[in-house]
């Protein structure tokens, strides 16, 4: 009896062990997914997508000007072009006579608001009349007056016979009239036209002084 308790109990393990490996080996057959499966899983994994990029657009050119001249804008102040020599209020007289050489007159006279003396120097050939005032050592331009009508204003191409129409049409009407004197005004200088009938007789350029 022994024997077979002990020979049904060996069986008994046997079949027990037998029974735990065979269910290990069922798990670790249905935990190990085969290669049908895994062919299939990779087959419904979608594949990544590669990101869109956005169409390059070409590099704008920068915008340039159409190529054509802008209409040349007026100055800050009024000045006289003679024989290609610009001459302006508040300018060293030096400069002017290294330009325009020594005047055909010239008269020295006790200055009214300065300490020395203002000049008057004439050119009769370019029909010029420019009045000086003293600052330290050196003289400066002051006035310069047309004397006829063979030179014109720089600007406006306006000379004495000139009617009113045309001064206007050159140079608009901001400006300030005093009997029959119509004086425009830029920055520190004047430009004043005297006009008794219609007609310009005198024109002058003039610097403002500061009080």
């Amino acid at each position: 009896m022994k024997k077979m308790a002990l020979m049904i109990v060996t069986v008994l393990a046997i079949v027990l062990l037998n029974a735990c490996d065979g269910q290990q080996n069922e798990n670790e057959v249905q935990q190990t997914p085969t290669d049908s499966q895994q062919a299939q899983e990779l087959a419904e994994t979608p594949a990544p997508q590669e990101q869109e990029q956005p169409p390059q657009t070409a590099q704008e050119e920068p915008v340039t000007g159409s190529g054509e001249e802008t209409e040349e804008m007026p100055s800050d102040s009024f000045s006289l072009e003679v024989n290609g020599f610009l001459i302006e209020m508040d300018q060293d007289i030096n400069y002017v006579l290294a330009a325009l050489g020594e005047p055909n007159y010239q008269l020295a006279v006790p200055s009214c608001a300065f300490d020395g003396e203002d000049l008057i120097l004439r050119y009769d050939n370019l029909s010029i009349q420019i009045h000086t005032y003293p600052m330290g050592d050196n003289d400066f331009v002051q006035t310069i007056s047309l004397r006829d009508d063979n030179i014109r204003t720089s600007e406006g191409g306006i000379r004495i016979g000139a009617s009113y129409e045309d001064v206007v049409a050159a140079y608009g009407n901001d400006y300030v009239k005093d009997f029959n004197m119509y004086t425009f005004t830029r920055g520190r200088t004047t430009l004043e036209f005297f006009i008794p009938d219609g007609r310009v007789e005198g024109i002058t350029f003039g610097l403002i002084f500061e009080t």
